[in-house]
């Protein structure tokens, strides 16, 4: 089989090997990207969380709050990290660029997470929490506690997605923009190729003309040539006539003298 035939599709089987392999690298990053500002929004909720341990909100189930928190925050680290392994395996060089800039928001995302956890447990052991006003909350209050905080986890989660999306968006405008860019600059040159085509053939034409012309006076010169030769030998013929007719009456004169003398 040819290397063309191999890129027309010669080779069903490794045009489908690769198009799942595409698909996988996508699936997997769009995890990260989507992982990655959960976790980053997580943080942030920690962080105001944090802020408020020592004052009177500080209590033994808020700081369970702050636990499931860290918890639920480390449980999106290992899923995330699970796609990096898999991502880092399955990357081609042209992904590599677009992947090592997710990578380095990522490591920052780790090393905040890792400083706040730090400061909230330093904090936890300097702060005694806080005497709950009430020590048993009604079934009720526990209804609309989780609802509150389902609603909030929903909402989060949607901003996330909105935000991927636009994120998403932005990305294929930007392919757009490229494809443009790239089909302008081919235009451009598809015009230059052609204006240069046009003037070379104008040139070709001229030095056409100029060849038919230049044959055309070889052979009249060769012509002429031949026609010189021919009188040249005419003209030799009749050198040699005159010669012997000049040398036949020198003789007759010369007779005639010598006879002349005898007598």
């Amino acid at each position: 089989m040819s290397f063309e035939d191999q890129l027309t599709g010669g080779n069903q089987s490794t045009r489908t090997t690769e198009k799942k392999k595409v698909s996988k690298f996508e699936k997997h990053y769009q995890n990260i990207v989507k992982g990655t500002h959960s976790i980053a929004q997580s943080i942030n909720r920690l962080q105001t969380m944090g802020n408020n341990i020592g004052r009177n909100q500080d209590t033994e189930n808020y700081r369970k709050r702050i636990q499931q928190l860290i918890s639920s925050i480390e449980t999106l680290i290992e899923d995330t990290t699970r796609d990096w392994k898999t991502i880092k395996n399955i990357m081609t060089n042209n992904e590599k660029h677009k992947v090592d800039k997710l990578e380095n928001f990522w490591e920052e995302i780790k090393g905040n997470f890792k400083k706040m956890k730090r400061d909230i447990e330093k904090k936890q052991r300097e702060y005694i929490p806080k005497q709950e006003v009430n020590l048993e909350d009604s079934e009720e209050d526990n209804l609309k506690k989780n609802l509150l905080e389902k609603q909030e986890r929903e909402m989060v989660q949607l901003g996330n997605q909105i935000e991927f999306q636009n994120d998403i968006i932005n990305e294929r405008e930007e392919g757009i923009l490229e494809i443009e860019a790239a089909v302008t600059d081919v235009n451009e040159m598809m015009r230059d190729i052609a204006s240069m085509v046009h003037e070379q053939g104008k040139g070709i034409e001229l030095i056409a003309d100029n060849v038919e012309t230049t044959k055309q006076r070889v052979n009249d010169g060769v012509d002429n040539l031949r026609t010189a030769n021919k009188y040249q030998k005419k003209s030799r013929k009749k050198s040699c006539w005159l010669l012997m007719i000049i040398a036949c009456v020198i003789l007759v004169v010369v007779l005639v003298v010598i006879i002349g003398i005898k007598i």
